[in-house]
Order: structure tokens, then sequence, then C-alpha cells
């Protein structure tokens, strides 16, 4: 019961709609050349989703003995074979060969930041002035073209500070955020929205500058470019962040429970999504299509949320969890004999 009274369901009520916008921004993913709107829509989204995702996983790593004893298991395995099961499905669908466990699948770079930052955040806070550090490291770490998605380097470090910044903020703090003006938080929205647009109408930059996976050569941005926006874009989502923790309710809501099954929803709405385009391949084909283009997150996130998917997760891992197990058991009696 006093688990049930203490829980923070802005936490949860966050956790949903972020995850409520990952699957939305990869719906459109898919039809954003065809359509200004939905190429507005998809850069106003990328400029705080990702970012405050990375900003409450920090928040959750607190504990970072029990995380980092743990990052294997729920992290590192669940990326392996959701990579294989990922690159199958691509050599099915394409008959092209691309399997590689360096090289995250579509989505599956996030489990791998992850698990980096976890195992190593014990050390990094070790160091004064992380967080600044982090701030210039990530700001320049495009001016190296080797340092890509491979193994999920670049986003791992570009991302770095929003995760520090979670993991420093007390619970306190982040209800003090919750507080904040609600005008001007709807403001700073509309703001951010008028933003993207400026973005996308003066082709500011490539919007994939916001996937944080490619150098600035790569998107032939010059250095000194590449940094400057890299600085401006880390403010607006810290901003734009701000503005969305103060929207989002922070008591119980109806779709508070759908927080504890981001995990499932995350590595398995790419399937569906696929099936999205695989039935509506073009935009504006009909209006509904249309319609079911943009509705299909919430059936998506709907579908991926039910205890069944979650027996479905649980059934992948439990040959792999009872393995871990067992070798543990087996590795505590050796130690008990030896002594």
């Amino acid at each position: 019961m006093s688990e049930i009274k203490n829980r923070n369901y802005l936490v949860d009520n966050l956790k949903v709609v972020l995850i409520f916008f990952v699957v939305f921004g990869h719906v459109i993913e898919f039809y954003i050349k065809d359509n200004y709107i939905l190429r507005t829509l998809y850069v106003y989204v990328y400029i705080f989703h990702m970012p405050l995702f990375i900003y409450i996983s920090g928040y959750l790593s607190k504990n970072f003995y029990k995380m980092k004893r743990k990052a294997i298991r729920n992290l590192l395995i669940p990326y392996i074979i959701f990579n294989v099961i990922w690159y199958t499905a691509v050599y099915i669908g394409t008959n092209r060969v691309m399997f590689s466990l360096v090289s995250p699948g579509w989505t599956l770079w996030y489990l791998l930041s992850l698990f980096f930052w976890r195992i190593s955040l014990k050390y990094l806070v070790k160091f004064k002035y992380i967080l600044i550090v982090s701030f210039i490291v990530g700001a320049i770490v495009g001016i190296f073209p080797s340092v890509g998605n491979t193994l999920s380097i670049s986003r791992t470090i570009v991302f770095l500070p929003f995760f520090l910044l979670g993991y420093y903020t007390k619970e306190e703090d982040l209800f003090k955020i919750s507080n904040f003006n609600k005008v001007l938080s709807k403001v700073g929205v509309v703001v951010f929205l008028f933003l993207a647009i400026y973005i996308v109408k003066t082709n500011l930059f490539d919007y994939k500058f916001l996937y944080y996976s490619y150098s600035f050569n790569d998107l032939d941005v010059s250095l000194l470019k590449g940094i400057i926006l890299r600085f401006i874009l880390y403010l607006s989502s810290i901003i734009f962040n701000i503005c969305v923790i103060s929207l989002v309710p922070n008591k119980k809501q109806a779709y508070s429970n759908l927080g504890k099954a981001t995990m499932n929803i995350y590595v398995f709405h790419i399937y569906l999504v696929m099936l999205v385009y695989f039935f509506i391949p073009k935009w504006n084909i009909s209006i509904l299509g249309n319609i079911l283009i943009l509705t299909s997150p919430f059936l998506i996130i709907y579908v991926l949320s039910r205890k069944r998917v979650n027996k479905v997760y649980d059934g992948i891992f439990y040959p792999v969890n009872i393995s871990i197990d067992t070798g543990k058991k087996s590795y505590n009696k050796y130690k008990k004999f030896k002594k």
C-alpha cells in the first residue's frame, strides 16, 4: 500500500508521454520527405523527446551499484538478442545481409547507450565538473568522422549530459520543475513549434542532425556551425523539457500504468511500425490512410502494453535468465567449496 502511495506518478506519466512520441516519430519518419507538416512535426518532436527520455533514465539510475549489477541482464543481453531479431527481420523482408552486433538496429542504440551510461556512471561522477565537460565534449564530438553509429558511441557521448542531468536531479527538484509556471510552459511549447517551422522552412540543417549519430562532415555542416548548433540544441532541449515536465500531470491518470510497459513498447514497436509502412506506403493516398497513420501510435501502444506482450518478452529471456541464475549459484557453490 505504501509503495502505491509513494509512487512517483509524474515519472510514470512522463514515460507514457515520451514513449508515445517515440512511436509517433518513428511512424511519421517514413512519410516526412513528402509532407512539409509531418517534417515539421518530426523536427519538433526530435528536439525534446529523446533528451527528456534519457533525462528520466538518468533520474531512475541513482542507485548505480544496483544498476551496474543488472546492466548486462537488463540491457546488454536484450540488445544482443533484439539486434539479432531485427537483422533477421531485415533479411527476411529485403533479402539483404546486414547483421552486426556493433551496429545497433534502428532504435536499439538506446539499450546500448543506456548500458554504457549505467556501467560508467559510478566513475563519471567522481570527476569534478563532469556535467560541464560532458556538454563540451558532446558539442565537439561531431568534428570526428570516425565517431558514428558504431556501438552507438556518438549518441552515447552527445546524450550523456541529459543522463547526468537526470542523475543529479533530486525528487524535490523534479517537482519544482513540475510546478513551473503553466502559462509560460504553454507559451514555450508554442514557441518551439515555430522554431521547428523555421528550421524546416529555411532548411537550417538536415533533420538527421537531430539523430546525433552523424559527424558534421557527413551532413555537410561546417565545424563552427555544427558546434554552435549543437550548443543551441542543448539549450533548446533543456528549456523545452522544462516546459513538457511542467505540463505533464503529477498525479495518477488513466494511462499512468502504461509507464510500466515502456520497455516492451520500445523494443517491439518497430515491427508494428513496419506493418504501417507496408500497408500504407505513401502519404496522401487517401484521407482514411492518413488518419490511420496518425492514429496508429495509439493502437501500437495499446497493443504492446498488454500483459500478453510482457509474457512474450519474459519468455524470450527466461532461458537466458535461468542460465545466468544457474551460473551464479554454481559460482557461489564453487567459492564456498574453495574456502
